[in-house]
């Protein structure tokens, strides 16, 4: 398995502290069945802004080295956790902030958990036309996106990629990001499953128990697509090919009853 979201690298972001920390969480992964892990610290303008594309590729060299001593036969990747901000194109187009394996094709975006921003078609447009695959971290637990899956669905639609957490599976993120991840699932909305790793305890390094999860609902194959095949054409920034979509209805009926509604007047479309 590949892990393609992961905070192992030491004192960067919120991830782990120190480099025991990190070489824990390291063997964790392997007893696991991770093969390979995508080290994605926080990128936060006013936070962690100094996670720059030269400082992770630093520490994730001295990771590898580490690594090697200790035995740990763990293969470690770049990458980084892209905080939602409108400068992102320029900064990605000048290689001050990471794509994920430095390939320049695929871009892990993280949302704001509670707002969200209009015109982010535009957004993701702006990547999309540098030939960066933006690559959404857990929306499943974004507030906005749980009430308004509709809008998710057409973001999919137009190419943007998913990635859900392992625990949202397992109900550690509660119910209603439980209930979306498996909703996403269902519909082939979800194109990586990952960790979102952040220590050796609460938020380890363990991807097989949500596998299992995953697996129940849509299948052992297309399963082993989100932590195999697509991870892997993601780290070697290579084209990805996508199960259909499934079409999702409004979460509150809103949608469906208005269809209904000006359908009954004769406004509705016509075939």
């Amino acid at each position: 398995m590949i892990d393609l979201h992961n905070h192992m690298l030491p004192g960067l972001d919120d991830g782990a502290r120190d480099w025991e920390q990190s070489l824990r969480m390291a063997r964790m992964a392997v007893e696991d069945g991770i093969e390979a892990v995508v080290c994605t610290p926080h990128w936060t303008p006013g936070l962690y802004c100094g996670n720059t594309r030269t400082a992770i590729l630093q520490v994730a060299e001295a990771l590898r080295e580490r690594l090697a001593r200790a035995g740990i036969p763990l293969r470690v990747y770049p990458g980084a956790e892209l905080h939602l901000d409108y400068d992102l194109p320029r900064k990605l187009d000048t290689a001050e902030i990471l794509t994920l394996n430095d390939t320049g094709r695929y871009a892990l975006i993280e949302l704001h958990d509670g707002v969200l921003p209009r015109n982010m078609e535009n957004f993701f447009w702006e990547l999309e036309s540098r030939g960066v695959t933006p690559v959404l971290s857990h929306p499943e637990r974004n507030r906005v996106l749980q009430r308004d899956r509709v809008r998710l669905y057409r973001w999919v639609e137009a190419g943007v990629l998913v990635q859900i957490t392992s625990s949202s599976l397992l109900g550690r993120f509660g119910g209603e990001a439980e209930r979306f991840a498996r909703l996403l699932l269902r519909h082939n909305m979800v194109h990586v499953l990952a960790t979102d790793a952040h220590g050796h305890d609460v938020r380890a390094p363990r991807l097989s128990e949500g596998l299992g999860e995953a697996a129940r609902s849509i299948g052992d194959e297309a399963a082993r697509r989100l932590v195999v095949e697509n991870p892997r054409c993601i780290v070697e920034g290579k084209p990805m090919t996508l199960a259909g979509l499934i079409p999702i209805g409004d979460s509150s009926g809103r949608f469906a009853a208005f269809q209904r509604f000006f359908s009954f007047l004769g406004l509705g479309p016509q075939r």
